[in-house]
């Protein structure tokens, strides 16, 4: 299509509001709603920002004029989700649908579209010319299960033969980008002396939110690279009970890199024997075997200096099953429950994995197959009216903070109740206004519940004990693993009692950004 008839189309969009597929309707479309879309940084007009509606029985579109307006005046009355995007901005999805009635129209509809974020570069050697085919990748600082973590939002993108790369489309936040060249070319018998080295900027990745780089709304940051020729190291090593004749693949993992940054290897081991090649850094070795049925599996630490390292021993150990049962105890007179819960096995070292969960036909016993040795938390969610009044492995307490599983290890056992409290409350500003956000109970210093709400909540369930209540305006950012962090900020103590329900107040409390 020509450039005159796209913009023939744009105008039409622009013009009129349509309806892309409607469906049969139970009411008349009566209904309307009209607005504005503006830039959040600088409050100016957003123009051709495309506007979807949908709701049960049809869907609408329309687009904001030159003036940044917009206006639908039939509309099927109920609820209605909108969304709204503009090249060169973020997606806008605003936390509750539209409730549309009837002979009143929801004027002037404020949308803020969010200006995307740009990381963009150029990548090139010791002597200034540029590599191409370098992976580039953004992490981004997330909280997950209370720790501040960097997780891949973007990446997989290679250097042009410019050296240069870019990343659109990115939320405001603290960034730290990593490049790493591609070493699948490189052979063990011609091998080289040096490699090309990978570098994070600002980095280290281990070194938290405050090695990273702070990325506004709408801004574009240019982040260059310079990658220097480092020592080629062989490692060698043998791997112990591999059949002979067989072959394993391995990775080196850096220490402490998130979203799985690493080497990809391409040696391959052959009669238990590998030797390859990686710059000097913190590596963990990887390793796993699958044969009929079976996993065989082994995590190393590696420290690579400027000096070959030889005879490293690595040992593949069979991977286990951890069993375990449920068990109820019920004031009520339950015996049972309506069906299996959310249960699971989160491993410190993430490239372990969480097993295989598989339940037993009464949802009484349950197992995990497939474990590796190492340290795990247990993540637990049983269905209403049920709160875990234990969990113990081998009669350790395992409820809450990280335990230790190896081969023989078992049985956990939990104990489900139904005879939980409840808390009930408000959450408001400092005005003592009703302030929607999140809601978030901590007991032990453990987390036991968290939702989002408008204002009013209600935790249901509870275990009797003492439990801290906190409301927040953003409940994703807050740290509640980390003591330190939350020693910044106050909650409301509560007492949950059995069968009771507990009243309480809270002040919202806002996550610095």
């Amino acid at each position: 299509m020509n450039g005159y008839g796209m913009k023939c189309i744009a105008l039409m969009l622009a013009a009129a509001p349509f309806a892309l597929a409607q469906l049969p309707q139970a009411t008349a479309p009566d209904c309307a709603a009209d607005g504005t879309v503006v830039n959040s940084i600088t409050g100016e007009p957003v123009q051709r920002a495309r506007l979807n509606l949908s709701s049960a029985t049809a869907q609408y579109a329309t687009a904001s004029d030159n003036s940044g307006r917009w206006s639908i005046p039939a509309l099927t009355c109920g609820r209605v989700a909108l969304t709204v995007t503009r090249p060169g901005f973020l997606q806008y999805v605003p936390p509750a649908a539209l409730n549309l009635v009837s002979g009143v129209p929801a004027h002037d509809v404020k949308v803020e579209l969010i200006p995307q974020s740009v990381i963009y570069g150029k990548v090139v050697d010791d002597q200034g010319d540029p590599i191409m085919s370098v992976i580039v990748s953004v992490l981004l600082s997330h909280v997950v299960e209370g720790k501040a973590s960097f997780l891949q939002t973007a990446g997989g993108n290679s250097t042009n033969d410019l050296g240069e790369y870019r990343f659109p489309g990115l939320p405001r936040g603290k960034y730290i980008v990593c490049a790493h060249p591609a070493r699948q070319g490189v052979h063990i018998r011609s091998a080289p002396q040096t490699l090309t080295g990978d570098l994070c900027y600002p980095g280290p990745v281990e070194g938290g939110s405050s090695s990273a780089l702070d990325v506004p709304a709408g801004r574009e940051v240019n982040v260059d690279f310079v990658l220097n020729q480092v020592p080629a190291v062989h490692v060698r090593g043998v791997f112990s009970v591999l059949p002979e004749g067989r072959g394993i693949g391995i990775r080196l993992i850096r220490s402490g890199a998130a979203g799985g940054l690493g080497e990809s290897l391409p040696a391959v081991v052959r009669d238990g024997k590998f030797d390859v090649l990686t710059p000097p850094g913190s590596y963990i070795l990887v390793a796993d075997y699958f044969e009929a049925g079976k996993r065989l599996s082994a995590r190393v630490p590696i420290e690579v200096g400027t000096s070959d390292l030889n005879d490293i021993a690595v040992h593949l150990d069979n991977a286990f099953t951890v069993d375990g049962t449920v068990r109820i105890e019920s004031p009520s007179g339950r015996t049972s429950q309506s069906q299996p819960f959310a249960i699971s096995l989160r491993p410190s070292e993430p490239s372990n994995g969480a097993g295989q969960l598989n339940w037993g036909l009464r949802g009484t016993s349950f197992a995990f197959k497939d474990l590796l040795p190492g340290s795990y938390s247990l993540r637990l969610r049983p269905n209403p009216p049920f709160y875990i009044a234990s969990a113990t492995l081998a009669g350790q307490d395992i409820g809450a903070g990280e335990f230790s599983l190896s081969q023989g290890a078992g049985p956990i056992a939990i104990v489900l109740r139904d005879d939980g409290g409840s808390i009930e409350g408000d959450s408001v500003d400092a005005d003592g206004q009703p302030a929607p956000g999140g809601i978030m109970a901590l007991r032990n210093g453990n987390i036991v519940v968290a939702q989002s709400g408008t204002g009013h909540f209600k935790l249901l369930n509870l275990a009797p004990g003492d439990y801290t209540v906190y409301a927040w305006t953003d409940i994703s950012q807050v740290e509640y693993a980390n003591p330190e962090w939350m020693r910044r900020y106050s909650g409301v103590q509560v007492t949950v009692t059995a069968g009771q329900n507990s009243q309480v107040k809270v002040t919202q409390q806002t996550v610095p950004e």
